[in-house]
């Protein structure tokens, strides 16, 4: 714009576009496996009209012509897991013509280990012995790596996942501000996260103020326990003001639990339900109630004279009596002591520990009635005793239990640890470590896997004190995993030979067929398949993507047709909820009957090489030890 005075100016615009010289543009895959070996390509780009003459490598040149590209393709192999980098650098020769000049990038990509991902160590306890433990190493254990870490952390982002973890990161968080553990990231990052969380949880609100598992789609329905989960998590988050709630989604969510019992029965598969679930669900509604500091004793104690004792679960007795002590009267209070002798009643365990026989994270509602009763320094004992991987089974029971042990935190102290381990591996002595004092430092012996391989290792334990060692057997079964691949265009495009390995045509699409057979009824499956390295999963809802082919994904059961709860398979297909990641396919489903199911995606391959393909895995979220793997697979891309 240009302007000599307040009546004589001009306007105009113009665009211009600014290009290096030459370009270099590599295309790794997304990801590699351990074992792989890829060919990808780096392309260059002369967009000068000059002929160029590049450096392309150590000793290397290559003359590219005027406003032309050409593809090098390099070999990389993996030879260890973590993440890789490479730098691409290129330039013209240096001469009297013209200035040189050039370009480089660095990309990264991380290498994947195919490592199980269970961790059930051997049961056993040390108490004033030593403990002799065989050790037996798979077969074709790689000696380099001193670990056998699972890094295919995959996260189950539904609704009542996400909820527990910001209940147990919310309940221990003046924890967190006591003890600071170097293997958590700071606070900043934490307070990210949650807020990430809150949103995430209010985009799935329907607007009864109920949720669901996955989203608020106005063809499914609330879900009730969802529903009271996720307000038990916004009232721990509201007490905590660390993060801010957002009222209309709190009060949506209050208004649900004051109208629980209608909202389950308006609910057609709810007709199935037993008593002892509608009034777990009601009980939990009152405990949520309690928590956000709302009187419901009348409520609780009226729930408990429709109930009694042969309705009502564990875990449904305790959250009523939290509900009953926010008032406690002559009427309460004799409820609220029939209520404690029944519990005290289930209690077994040892002198040192105590537990439910049918339930968890009752330490809660101890430290409510009674914080001076023994049983509850022996609960905690035995809830912490009973972690694997350090953590319990599943999301719902982390949070519950991490609930209990803030509040057991903030009424009483445990014993102040003060013993000495010794190990052993063989006749080799492999160290020793004083445990005094309280604190969360760990102290870990490691020992290289090349060590290990002996056929006849065994390990050695023991201590000079009466502490105990808890651990759990590997459990393998549960599901029957079996994985094939077809072809879409062509029969040449995938091909089988006589050693298992599988070979694949470059640039090509690929069916990916998985199916599952378990002879059991199971509740909330995951489905997962590790990618190939070199292939792209395609979203066949979108159009052009298939021809001949406009179904998402396969998603079939072998059975015609039955019912679960009130709808059918038939036409609901048995998968609930898909995702699409960088390296793996998932699929989800509540419950699945005593069958053979059938999955498939469609995925291209975009990178030439010899690649390891994980096994794909199916569990139940919330009880993992029940499980199944396919085969792990070899295929080569020409």
């Amino acid at each position: 714009m240009v302007a000599t005075n307040d009546k004589q100016y001009g306007l105009d615009e113009m665009s211009f576009t600014v290009q290096s010289p030459i370009m270099i543009r590599p295309t790794p895959p997304r990801f590699l496996n351990y074992g792989n070996t890829a060919h990808f390509s780096v392309i260059l780009q002369n967009q000068t009209d000059l002929s160029l003459l590049l450096h392309a490598a150590v000793g290397y040149s290559v003359v590219l012509q005027p406003n032309k590209r050409i593809a090098l393709t390099y070999s990389v192999s993996t030879i260890h897991s973590g993440t890789t980098r490479f730098q691409f650098i290129i330039s013209t020769v240096k001469n009297d013509a013209c200035a040189p000049f050039g370009d480089a990038i660095e990309p990264s990509l991380p290498v994947f280990t195919r490592a199980t991902s269970e961790a059930f160590a051997t049961c056993g306890d040390i108490y004033e012995e030593v403990v002799l433990q065989p050790i037996k190493t798979p077969e074709n254990v790689i000696p380099q790596f001193d670990a056998i870490i699972s890094l295919y952390t995959y996260p189950y982002e539904c609704t009542e996942q996400i909820s527990s973890r910001l209940l147990g990161i919310q309940a221990l968080w003046d924890v967190l501000q006591a003890f600071h553990c170097k293997y958590l990231p700071e606070i900043s990052l934490f307070k990210t996260k949650l807020e990430s969380d809150l949103n995430i949880l209010k985009g799935r609100q329907y607007s009864s103020g109920g949720f669901g598992y996955w989203t608020n789609r106005n063809d499914s329905y609330a879900d009730p326990f969802m529903s009271v989960h996720i307000a038990h998590c916004l009232a721990v988050v509201v007490n905590k003001k660390v993060f801010y709630v957002d009222k209309t989604m709190l009060n949506n969510a209050l208004k649900y639990l004051g109208n629980i019992e209608p909202e389950i029965n308006q609910l057609s598969y709810t007709k199935y339900w037993s008593q002892i679930t509608r009034f777990s669900l009601m009980s939990y509604a009152l405990y949520v109630c309690a928590k956000h500091l709302q009187n419901v004793a009348d409520e609780a104690s009226q729930l408990f004279k429709r109930s009694g004792f042969d309705k009502l679960s564990l875990e449904a007795l305790g959250w009523l009596l939290v509900a009953l002590s926010m008032n406690k009267n002559t009427h309460n209070n004799q409820t609220i002591e029939t209520i404690y002798k029944h519990l005290k009643d289930k209690v077994s365990g040892t002198s040192e520990t105590a537990y439910f026989i049918t339930s968890y994270g009752h330490d809660e509602l101890l430290l409510y009635i009674d914080p001076n009763s023994t049983l509850c320094t022996k609960l905690c004992k035995a809830l912490q005793a009973h972690k694997v991987k350090g953590a319990w089974k599943f999301t719902q029971e982390n949070c519950f239990v991490l609930i209990a042990l803030d509040k057991y935190f903030h009424i009483k102290e445990k014993d102040t640890p003060d013993f000495v381990a010794n190990i052993w591996l063989d006749n080799n002595y492999c160290g020793q470590h004083q445990y005094k004092g309280r604190t969360t430092n760990t102290h870990t012996i490691n020992i290289p896997m090349k060590t290990i391989l002996s056929p006849s290792s065994s390990n050695t334990t023991n201590n000079d004190n009466n502490k105990n060692l808890i651990m759990h057997k590997d459990v393998n079964y549960g599901f029957k995993i079996e994985r094939t691949y077809t072809t879409i265009d062509d029969s040449s495009h995938v091909q089988k030979q006589s050693d298992g390995t599988w070979k694949f045509k470059l640039n090509e699409k690929i069916k990916v067929i998985l199916t599952m057979t378990t002879k059991q009824r199971r509740y909330h499956i995951a489905l997962v398949d590790y990618l190939l390295a070199g292939c792209e999963r395609l979203n066949t809802r979108l159009k052009g993507t298939l021809i001949g082919d406009t179904q998402s994904s396969v998603i079939r059961s072998n059975r015609n047709l039955y019912y679960c709860g009130y709808r059918s398979y038939s036409t609901l297909g048995w998968i609930k909820h898909e995702n699409l990641r960088d390296e793996r396919a998932e699929a989800f489903r509540s419950l699945l009957w005593p069958d053979v199911y059938e999955w498939s995606y469609v995925m291209r391959t975009t990178c030439a090489g010899t690649f390891i393909i994980p096994p794909a895995k199916a569990e139940e979220m919330y009880s993992p030890e029940n499980f199944g793997r396919c085969r792990t697979d070899k295929v080569i891309i020409h």
